[in-house]
């Protein structure tokens, strides 16, 4: 078996797609007084030009043949070696654009992903390669790398639309790159914004992924799903849960107390500040109230695959040790679920959460509410104690995905 340069026998390597741009050292004083307002304005500028000019003119200027074979060649210096490596042993299966940021739901999915792999190709090694939203044009250059029979999977979550643009970027333009691999989306959550842009961005992609005949897209909630067929009639669109839901955990034993609150802080959040010291109010009554976050907050740099399992398993065992989670977090609910603690699941800016609680309406452990007016009656979840998570019955729904993964024929 080939040692992986990681330290596990799970990949062969996890590299960064990213472009590690130089910065600037703090308090260090520029060489022209003026530089740094000029900086501020072309940023200021670009911004402008970018909010109202058309998406599709944006991307081809993003696009221009000059700076998309800059981009690859700077990848390709990075992480071509490796690649070469992993192909030259004979590796064929590609698990990409897996994140390197500090959000554990993304890390959990990453982990998860690794680990279902792990159960229905065990003789297989995995090449993964990550963060390809920041240097989009590296799928370029990984496109003569790779052979045209390699199997290319993207990473699962919530970047299919225009929440996480860079993201979605990157999806398509290895779907625009890849004509000919079989490239399979584990399951995510599509949200395209009804505004001209998102209007844009969706027609865009329609266009790109129309043209791929080899397109396997799996939706992680109903909406998504019957997004994703109207849509895109011509790829092949497949219905199962978030894969976190297959990870496997066993309860820590130990004596649960208090509440924790782990609420969003970013742009997908709908919750108030007023309605945040309502919750609290009614909080007090469960015991002592702790904040956390799905975010590893104590982390400014790269996550890569050695350091993300030892995080996630420390959020999971936080949440083991609590009476009531209460969280607008998709992945708040989803390890409250897992971890068997009691949770109050809030909506955000989109459907997500809703369309995932679908998944898990028959733990009575778990409430999901559509308004911050039913959070009084639904905090009685905590009357029910601990519950019990079986990953068993998430399973099946991943039997088409295995098929595609094997090559196998769909019934």
């Amino acid at each position: 078996m080939l040692e992986c340069l990681d330290g596990t026998n799970v990949l062969y390597k996890c590299v960064s797609a990213a472009n590690n741009k130089p910065k600037l050292e703090e308090g260090k004083q520029l060489p022209f007084s003026g530089l740094l307002i000029e900086i501020r304005g072309l940023v200021i500028m670009k911004k402008l030009i970018k909010k109202i000019m058309p998406y599709r003119t944006y991307f081809a200027l993003k696009s221009n043949p000059i700076r998309r074979d800059k981009k690859a060649k700077e990848w390709d210096r990075q992480n071509g070696s490796y690649c070469r490596d992993a192909i030259n042993l004979g590796q064929r299966i590609f698990l990409l654009n897996t994140p390197l940021h500090t959000n554990l739901g993304d890390l959990a999915i990453a982990e998860a992903e690794i680990a279902y792999l792990k159960r229905i190709v065990p003789d297989e090694l995995i090449v993964e390669i990550s963060s390809f939203g920041k240097n989009i044009f590296g799928l370029d250059a990984l496109k003569k790398i790779i052979p045209q029979n390699a199997l290319l999977l993207f990473h699962g979550g919530g970047y299919i639309g225009t929440d996480w643009i860079i993201e979605e970027e990157a999806f398509r333009h290895a779907v625009d790159v890849f004509p000919n691999n079989r490239i399979v989306l584990f399951p995510q959550s599509v949200f395209y914004s009804n505004n001209k842009k998102g209007k844009e961005m969706l027609e865009f992609s329609k266009r790109v992924y129309a043209r791929h005949k080899d397109l396997h897209l799996f939706a992680r909630d109903k909406i998504s799903y019957t997004l994703m067929k109207q849509y895109h009639p011509s790829a092949n669109i497949y219905l199962a849960p978030d894969i976190v839901f297959t990870m496997e955990y066993s309860a820590v034993e130990t004596r649960r107390s208090g509440v924790l609150i782990c609420m969003r802080t970013d742009k997908e959040k709908l919750v108030t500040d007023k309605d945040i010291l309502y919750i609290e109010k009614i909080c007090k009554k469960y015991g002592h109230i702790e904040y956390t976050d799905t975010i590893a907050l104590d982390y400014t740099g790269e996550i890569r695959s050695d350091t993300r399992g030892p995080l996630i398993k420390a959020k999971l065992e936080q949440f083991s040790r609590t009476s009531l989670i209460v969280t607008d977090r998709l992945h708040g609910m989803i390890f409250a679920a897992i971890t068997g603690t009691p949770c109050v699941a809030l909506s955000s800016h989109n459907h997500k959460i809703k369309g995932m609680a679908e998944w898990i309406k028959d733990l009575k452990y778990i409430n999901y509410i559509d308004t911050i007016s039913e959070f009084e009656a639904a905090a009685v979840t905590t009357s029910y104690g601990p519950g019990q998570f079986d990953r068993d019955i998430y399973l099946p729904h991943f039997s088409e995905l295995e098929k595609i993964i094997l090559n196998k024929p769909i019934s």
